[in-house]
């Protein structure tokens, strides 16, 4: 390679962190805010699980035109720079669409679906380019390093966006202003990060037509492919997950607003102490799969997180959603990270973006029939009455506390099944999980005051 082209890779690698931190500044101060927004328009359970999940369905079905966009254009860095560009537009009907005076909630339904559409569009096409970017022995450095400055990001503009909404709700008495300037605010940052994605240097695209296979291929040889415990493996474990997942998560902000009672300020507390702890776990996650593998971390990760949904059973107050908070960003800052190093570690750059589409298809179904499901029975439960039942209600004390508890159980499941399945894509150092585990907890002292230095010299 070319120091010309090394000296261009190591540009876009530094824009590619900036972009990223852009793009985090919009996820903590909108995103992250969404279903808030709809609990403020009074949105039922049903309601919200339709917001959380039904525009990840469609935006996954219009990720298979992706590919055939990309082998048109013939340019990645095209393709994720207009999508970019209009979902940043996105933010602007979200914001005042609570003033339409009926059909609100359909009409947030239908936007939040434009901006998933045009987020997740992107996202194979932006997976491709970066797999062609980022040297393979680093995948794990370099990833683990972004996500501390894009949780860093995600953290601050996440407080900055709830001390906002705090101060609209109480000082100025209406917080549909906190909720329309914070959703100005996460346009203003995607369109930075649109410039940063302009200025990245994009390696050029190779189309091979021995590379391409259609989903109809995929689905044929799914079996065939399965027992190899690669991609396929992968792809069906984590679309499992993502069942299990949905199944509670889109009801963890309700539970936290209508049963636990919570304000804004508490919200953003339980929230941002979760991403302080995944911003200090990225990078030690990260040395670890290049040190032992994506594979070890995932399933040593993938147990872990599995119990993170039933410790809400015992949530009562801010202390101990804290202590639930910091649990999960621990556990699934790992999976996370090490789900996304193995996806690029069993597939190849010419089958990636295509793969990539695929594999956020199926995800998307799994992850909208975990959030139905979720709320049927939720829907069920109210019927039900636990609450109301001696012994069994002081356990039950929320119809959302079922949902957590199969949670657990589900993800537990998928992954005793599942995880031994998936197999090394090549050979890495050993370890056990007890050494592994010991190895993560003597990483953690005094990685906090190293945080400012990582986020501003990811490469470090």
């Amino acid at each position: 390679m070319s120091q010309r082209i090394t000296s261009k890779i190591k540009s876009a690698l530094r824009y590619s962190v900036m972009d990223g931190v852009a793009n985090a500044i919009m996820l903590g101060v909108g995103e992250q805010y969404v279903l808030a927004y709809a609990i403020f328009m009074a949105a039922s359970d049903f309601q919200l699980s339709i917001i959380a999940t039904l525009p990840i369905l469609i935006a996954s079905i219009m990720q298979l035109y992706s590919i055939q966009l990309m082998h048109k254009m013939k340019s990645r860095k095209k393709i994720v720079i207009l999508f970019a560009a209009i979902q940043a537009l996105t933010w602007v009907p979200i914001a005042i669409l609570y003033n339409l005076n009926n059909g609100q909630i359909p009409s947030l339904v239908f936007f939040v679906t434009l901006y998933w559409a045009f987020g997740l569009t992107a996202s194979p096409v932006w997976t491709s380019w970066m797999g062609d970017l980022v040297p393979i022995g680093n995948r794990g450095n370099f990833f683990g390093h972004r996500r501390v400055a894009t949780a860093f990001a995600v953290f601050i503009s996440f407080i900055i966006g709830g001390l906002i909404l705090n101060h609209a709700k109480n000082t100025l008495g209406n917080a549909y202003i906190g909720f329309a300037t914070i959703f100005g605010l996460a346009m203003v940052a995607r369109l930075f990060s649109v410039v940063f994605l302009s200025k990245q240097y994009e390696p050029k695209l190779i189309i091979r037509k021995k590379d391409e296979f259609t989903f109809k291929d995929f689905l044929f040889h799914f079996t065939k492919r399965f027992k190899k415990g690669h991609f396929n493996t992968l792809v069906l474990y984590l679309s499992f997950i993502s069942f299990a997942i949905y199944l509670s998560s889109p009801f963890i902000v309700a539970f936290m607003f209508k049963a636990l009672n919570f304000t804004y300020l508490q919200y953003v507390i339980a929230i941002a102490l979760n991403l302080v702890i995944q911003m200090i776990m990225f990078p030690i996650w990260g040395k670890l799969s290049d040190r032992y593998g994506a594979l070890t971390v995932l399933k040593f990760t993938g147990i872990l997180m599995a119990f993170n949904p039933i410790l809400w059973v015992f949530a009562s107050s801010l202390h101990t959603v804290i202590l639930i908070q910091l649990y999960g960003g621990f556990a699934f800052s790992g999976f996370a990270l090490s789900s996304f190093s193995f996806i690029m570690e069993t597939t190849s750059r010419e089958k990636r973006a295509r793969a990539m589409s695929y594999y956020a298809l199926i995800n998307g179904i799994f992850i909208f029939l975990g959030s139905i499901t979720g709320a049927l029975l939720i829907q069920i439960l109210e019927k039900a009455n636990l609450q109301s039942l001696p012994i069994i209600g002081t356990i039950f004390w929320s119809h959302y506390i079922p949902l957590f508890i199969i949670s657990t159980l589900l993800r537990l499941i998928f992954g005793i099944i599942l995880l031994p399945k998936l197999k090394y894509v090549k050979k890495y150092a050993k370890i056990s999980y007890k050494d592994l585990a010991i190895q993560v907890i003597s990483s953690i002292p005094g990685k906090g005051m190293h945080i400012h230095a990582s986020v501003h010299n990811p490469k470090k």
